[in-house]
């Protein structure tokens, strides 16, 4: 008999969808804070919040039941999925449920934060007719800068147009395909900055766009821009835009969140061009209601019939297929995470082959774990379930073919990324049926372990230098773990990849790009 707690105020419809379940027995229950989470939920098979409930690795320690954590709603930064997933929990969200609230609220800040709606509605409150105090500015003609085109970058950039404003847009994996069909003009993120008149956040919260936007940022916009953030906290470095807000380096900001919820010491108190929500931007009966019975739905297929929707932390794959298929799994992720590391450019299309015999006949779950690890490091969280939805929303064509295999290989899996700037091909292949490597590398054959840092060298078939570009990772106190060395001719080019302990400090890289007969140079995160 499954039982589920149910936290943070789940619509009424989604608990009984629960109810209904044949079996189950639901607990109803407040907010908890992560010390009470751990005491209670040893008790538990499924666990249903929203935002307010932390779940950290301390709450789930000894959860030793726990089979199942759905999150009514998108984002999961407050759930420790790394935790969940080591005890082996599916962790699961509802991502399409509040993209039309999540909209139009940014809306209603926009609206509210360019005609002085607060502070006009507290004057009338007091008594005060203050008409010529709370001139606006309207959105006509303006330009909106959208940073992040996903569900709800591309609603909002879709609803503007209709405002008649002129929509650009930076997002890094969006193809210009789909910014034409949206409407929208692609541009960079400097380019973004400094030409818009409104600035939209919609980006993930991940290691790239924390504090994406700090002061040197900000000081490079229009006097006159406003921005606003409904994505998540921290986007925005807000010590930074508290500054420039009451220095007017730029004209406004509207905030729905915050890098601390409740926001403590918050920086935004006193000023006069600053519109704050507490994270209302989902909370609208219809956004409730959508993820509730979403989430509940989602939590009974899981438990009844082992089906698992939009999870965040784990493929689609019963326990002895994920066994079986572990190895070719790990070295399918890496090679799609090398490839979303060395690629430079806008990501058009990627192409996975396999040649030879793999041992597997259905190879979509190896599939999905090549494009897994190609958008680990782009958004904020994509597994085999969501991936191949994800490339596709992005408008990234993916391809699978397959090959006699021209090698000494048993098989090789070979991820070719094509961009707006090139095009590359790695494979891998598996000694001894548990031992990944990096066995090619465009047309230079490799012997390379697919883990770590790994330094990516194109330098001159030239004598000494490999020993300098390790003579200056050494002086730099960086340990070399491994290193491969390829070429396709004596005294031509060549491709030297250095498994390393740590990164590679940008001032050190620039060493190793200036030393003799390197060509280039790239650094891979795995």
């Amino acid at each position: 008999m499954p039982r589920i707690l149910v936290l943070d105020n789940l619509s009424e419809e989604g608990v009984e969808i629960l109810r209904a379940a044949p079996g189950f027995e639901v607990d109803v229950k407040p907010a908890q804070k992560p010390e009470q989470l751990a005491q209670i939920l040893p008790d538990y098979d499924g666990l249903v919040v929203r935002s307010a409930t932390k779940v950290t690795a301390e709450s789930l320690k000894n959860a030793k039941k726990l089979k199942v954590i759905g999150r009514a709603g998108v984002g999961t930064d407050n759930v420790d999925k790394d935790a969940a997933t080591n005890l082996g929990i599916v962790v699961m969200n509802t991502p399409g449920g509040n993209t039309i609230s999540t909209c139009e609220h940014t809306f209603a800040l926009l609206f509210a934060l360019c005609r002085n709606i607060p502070k006009a509605h507290a004057t009338m409150m007091e008594g005060r007719w203050d008409r010529k105090n709370f001139m606006g500015t309207e959105l006509c003609g303006k330009t909106l800068g959208v940073l992040g085109v996903g569900r709800i970058g591309g609603a909002v950039a879709k609803r503007a147009q209709a405002f008649e404003m002129k929509v650009i847009a930076f997002d890094p994996i969006l193809t210009q395909m789909k910014a034409d069909a949206l409407g929208v003009e692609l541009v960079s993120l400097d380019e973004l900055i400094e030409r818009s008149d409104f600035i939209s956040v919609h980006a993930p919260k991940t290691e790239k766009t924390n504090n994406l936007i700090k002061a040197a940022e900000l000081r490079r916009m229009k006097p006159t821009c406003r921005i606003v953030n409904c994505a998540r906290g921290g986007i925005i470095n807000e010590a930074d835009l508290a500054q420039a807000l009451w220095d007017k380096v730029i004209a406004g900001a509207a905030l729905d969140v915050y890098t601390s919820e409740p926001l403590e010491n918050n920086p935004f108190l006193g000023l006069d061009n600053v519109v704050t929500t507490p994270h209302l931007a989902a909370s609208t009966d219809e956004a409730q209601l959508t993820v509730a019975v979403d989430i509940a739905k989602q939590i009974v297929d899981y438990l009844t019939t082992g089906a698992i929707i939009n999870a965040v932390n784990v493929p689609s794959l019963d326990s002895e297929q994920r066994k079986t298929l572990q190895p070719l799994l790990y070295l399918a992720e890496k090679l799609g995470r090398f490839q979303s590391g060395f690629m430079r450019g806008r990501p058009i299309s990627i192409e996975i082959e396999y040649a030879g015999d793999l041992g597997v006949t259905d190879t979509y779950p190896i599939s999905a774990a090549v494009m897994t690890g190609f958008l680990s490091p782009l958004v904020e969280s994509v597994n085999a379930v969501s991936a191949p939805v994800m490339l596709k929303h992005h408008g990234i064509e993916s391809k699978e073919t397959r090959r006699a295999i021209e090698s000494n290989y048993t098989f090789e899996i070979g991820v070719t990324v094509t961009t707006d700037q090139e095009t590359h091909r790695v494979a891998g292949t598996l000694f001894s049926k548990d031992d990944p490597r990096i066995c090619l590398i465009d047309d230079i054959r490799m012997d390379a372990h697919p883990e770590g840092w790994i330094l990516v060298c194109l330098n001159e078939d030239k004598p000494k230098t490999i020993g300098t570009v390790a003579c200056i990772l050494g002086d730099a106190g960086i340990n070399i773990a491994n290193l491969t060395l390829g070429r396709v001719a004596r005294g031509g080019l060549a491709t030297t990849l250095l498994n390393l302990d740590e990164a590679v400090p940008e001032a050190v890289l620039d060493k190793v790009r200036k030393s003799p007969h390197v060509k280039e140079v790239r650094l891979v995160a795995l």
